[in-house]
């Protein structure tokens, strides 16, 4: 994870407000299920629109409000996070605030040192399984 990620985790961590730190409890959890190669899909970590710019999300819903972790792959199985926001003051998928939140990605990934051109894409089809490529898929399965 980046830098400005691991700052808001610790602040989290160490806030006086019991609510508060079980919200980013709750973010770290999330965290460790990708980690562990618990069973991922869209509900957990999300590839956003267009595909073509490499901008995911990692997603804790509850308890609320709602965080999002901004990141991207540096390889299969690689999730670089680099900032966390509230979801409330993101506005629509397609929102100024959520579009900036992009950009900020982008930035926090160069500021750690890592190549704008050498994160892992799989273009054209963008497939959610060549990202993460164990025990995942885009949407719920049930097993054959």
């Amino acid at each position: 994870m980046c830098q400005p990620l691991r700052e808001e985790i610790d602040q989290g961590k160490e806030d006086l407000d019991e609510k508060v730190r079980a919200q980013w409890a709750a973010l770290e959890a999330a965290i460790s299920t990708f980690i562990v190669g618990g069973y991922i899909t869209d509900k957990l970590v999300k590839q956003l629109q267009p595909p073509k710019f490499e901008h995911w999300e990692l997603i804790s819903r509850a308890p609320r409000p709602a965080l999002r972790v901004f990141g991207r792959f540096a390889m299969p199985d690689v999730f670089v996070g680099t900032h966390v926001k509230p979801r409330k003051g993101l506005g629509g998928m397609y929102s100024p605030q959520f579009e900036h939140e992009k950009l900020v990605c982008e930035d926090h990934w160069k500021a750690a040192g890592l190549p704008a051109d050498g994160y892992f894409s799989d273009p054209p089809l963008f497939r959610y399984e060549s990202y993460i490529t164990e025990n995942a898929s885009r949407k719920v399965r049930v097993p054959e």
